[in-house]
Parts: structure tokens; sequence; C-alpha cells
């Protein structure tokens, strides 16, 4: 029964998060059309009211070898740290582009950015999510994941070694930075470093959909699985319910691949309730996590989830161990793994203080003052409470823009998001007006 759930997790998140960007020219801006947050999670936004973007004409894909830990064999691939680059043949500045939460650097919403940014005239670096299993194996220094001030600065040291190696090719004229969800979270923190660190100087910062406390978010996600607020179902009931009209979904129509099309369809077809979408990015969310948990306990040999006298290689059976992670909430995680471990690390820090440390919160007098950071999200996105969306109307002011509805990134690619998000970087109106 977990192998079923699990194979079906999986297949069911990659389905219902790989909406890609479509070149829809688009006589007039559509409403979006998802007024239900979850719905609108899950299936982003339709072929017909996707922003215009054109292709990237040359985007390179790159990793190199940070010498830190030694490399436990079962991750020998993902030694050297992956990241993408778009540049082009004149003078630009630089943007770097973060993540969200365990999305890689070529993810499909960092396509979309890649392009939409690169089409604006910037050179574009997109970096992993430092909760992205190759970023903790090559790149992190505690290899603990989920802290994000020593996230911020493993992302920090990562992007002077991405713009030096830029500099060699290209001419750079500035820097900015953005980044979705968890990584637009991060680029708050990364301008707030380089206040004292002085490397960069970021001429404009863009967050998107921002996460504004990253355990309070990780704690609601957690709680759309618990048996109390799922109605009585369980995840592999509704995984079942949702993966069998998928089938006949597919077979009826005889489809020939996922594209954005095809998904909004699909979101059409579905007999879904809120409960039932709650639990798949719920679901989602704990198989992202449980990657991240179980890439940290390897490295660190912490005996968390696989025996500490357990040395892994790529002949074993892994499904045991993912199946242990999969069903901690980051609660436990925070509690039993990650608090303790900083601890360890030192200097000596209250739990308080930890979580306060995730959260924007703890750099609010910087993001009220500094008056290049913007923000691009929604009313109603589900990752935030009602307090944690005042915060971010109160601290930002004019420079917070909050759509009504788009759910968490689901209305990233719609046309006025895109537009808004590119006329918060200043681009020109002929870039905007497309």
């Amino acid at each position: 029964m977990e192998k079923t759930f699990f194979r079906q997790a999986v297949a069911l998140a990659a389905f219902a998060f790989c909406l890609l960007a479509t070149a829809h020219a688009v006589a007039e801006d559509k409403p979006y059309p998802f007024t239900d947050p979850y719905k609108a999670t899950v299936f982003g936004t339709p072929p017909d009211a996707v922003y215009t973007i054109q292709p990237v004409p040359r985007v390179s894909l790159r990793s190199f070898e940070v010498d830190s830990r030694p490399i436990p064999d079962i991750f020998w691939y993902a030694e050297d740290l992956e990241y993408s680059v778009a540049l082009q043949k004149k003078p630009a500045p630089l943007m770097f582009l973060i993540a969200g939460t365990g999305a890689d650097h070529d993810a499909s919403k960092m396509r979309f950015l890649r392009a939409l940014f690169y089409g604006a005239g910037y050179h574009v670096a997109c970096l992993s999510s430092p909760t992205h299993f190759n970023f903790i194996v090559s790149a992190s220094r505690h290899a603990a994941a989920g802290y994000v001030p020593n996230d911020v600065e493993d992302l920090y040291r990562v992007m002077g070694w991405i713009a030096d190696e830029i500099k060699e090719e290209a001419e750079v004229t500035g820097y900015d930075v953005g980044g979705y969800s968890l990584g637009g979270m991060h680029s708050a923190f990364l301008a707030h470093l380089d206040k004292s660190k002085g490397r960069f100087h970021f001429n404009k910062v863009l967050m998107i959909n921002p996460a504004v406390n990253l355990y309070a978010s990780a704690l609601r996600f957690d709680s759309w699985l618990a048996p109390e607020n799922t109605g009585g179902k369980t995840p592999v009931e509704v995984m079942d319910k949702l993966y069998r009209q998928f089938a006949k979904f597919y077979k009826k129509r005889e489809v020939e691949s996922l594209d954005s099309e095809v998904l909004f369809q699909l979101s059409q077809y579905l007999d879904a309730s809120e409960t039932d979408y709650k639990i798949l990015i719920g679901t989602s969310f704990r198989v992202t996590a449980a990657s991240m948990i179980f890439t940290s306990d390897v490295c660190l040999h912490a005996g968390y989830v696989v025996p500490s006298d357990t040395f892994l290689t790529s002949h074993d059976p892994l499904l045991p161990y993912f199946t242990v992670a999969s069903k901690l909430r980051f609660e436990q995680y925070f509690d039993e793994y990650l608090y303790p471990y900083l601890r360890y690390l030192g200097p000596p820090i209250s739990k308080e203080e930890a979580i306060r440390n995730c959260s924007l919160a703890s750099i609010e007098p910087f993001l009220r003052s500094a008056d290049n950071i913007y923000v691009v999200g929604n009313l109603d996105d589900p990752i935030l409470d009602h307090d944690e969306v005042t915060f971010l109307q109160d601290v930002f002011g004019e420079r917070a823009f909050l759509f009504e509805h788009g759910g968490h990134c689901g209305n990233m690619m719609y046309a006025p998001f895109a537009r808004r998000m590119l006329k918060d970087m200043g681009a020109t109106a002929d870039e905007v007006k497309r």
C-alpha cells in the first residue's frame, strides 16, 4: 500500500506542478479563471492567459565542484553544483533567480522566469533551492536545510562564484535578485546580508509569492494531512481517487503529453473537493521534505532516518528510508533534528529565536527602509494567513502588489502578473505591454 501511495504521490505531484509556459498571443487579458486558491495552486494558468514570452536562444546548463565535505557514494551524481545561465550578447545587469522549496534551477517556473527576464534584457543565472538535494549535497556547508540564515549564506557564497565566472564571459553592469515562494523569502534575506557584505549592491529585489514565516507555512502544509482536517479521508484514498480519474481522462482523450492545454482540461474534469486539493498540495510538500531530510541525514550520518553505521550504495533499496522520512512532519524535523543541530553548531539559541530567524519579521526594519525590494503575490495565497498578508501590505506598502486570486504561484505566468513583475524590476514600457 505504501509503495502504491508514494508512486501515485510522485506521479500526481509531477503532473500537478509541471505546467509549462507557452507563447500564445492574447488580444486582451482574460480574468484569471480560478477563484479557488487550492485549485489555482495546483493547475496554474491556462494557456490562453499565459504571458507571451520568446524562447531564450541559448541556455547554458552548468555545474562546478565545491570543495566541501566528502560526498556519500549514493550521491556520486550530485557532487557538482548544477545551475543554468542565459547571457546577453551585450552589456547587461545580471539577475539571480532562486527556486522555491525543493525545486531545481531548471524547473518549469524557473524556465518561465528565466525567459521573462532575459527578454527584458538581463543576463540571468538560475539557482536551485538550498532545500533541493543537489544543493544540500554539493554546496551546503552544514548539510541541513531549512534554517534560513544558513541557507542564505550558502546561496550568497555560491552567487559570488557564479558572478565571477560570468564576468569572464560577459559584461555585467549591475546585479538584481528574485525568487518565488521560499526563494522569494531568500531574496529578501540575501539583500539584507548584502547590506553588510557589499558584494552585489542589488539594484532591485523581487519577492514572488514569498513565504513570510517558513516554520508557520510548513506547519500549515502538514496540518492539511492531519486526520482531524481531512474529513476522514486518508492521503492514500485521495490519491487513489484522483489517480483513477486521471487515468480515465488520459485514456478517454488519448493524451500524448501533459502540456498546459491538457492540464487545464484536466482541472475541469477532476471531481475534487477543497480538502482533496489540500491533501494533494500537502503530499507534494511532504515528498519534497522527505527528500530534504533523507539527503541531510545521509550526508551527516546523523542516524535520524538511516542508521548512522549504514553506508548506502546505488544498489541499496531506498523505499524503506523514504517511507520513514515521508511520515515526518516539518515540526518533528525541526524539533528532533534541525534545532538540536543548530545548538550543536552554536552559538546557543532558543527555539523561539531560531523560528523567528526564519521569518521576515526578523529583518522587518530593513525591509521597511529598503525601497528597492518589491513583492508580487496574491491575497488568497494559502501558505499565508491573514496576519502574514497584512504584514506584507504594512511593511512594503506600495511596493507590494497583491492580486485577488491566484493561490500560491498559480498565476505567476498570468499576463497581468508577469507584467507587474517586469514593471517592478524597471522594464521599459515596450517590454511591459507585450
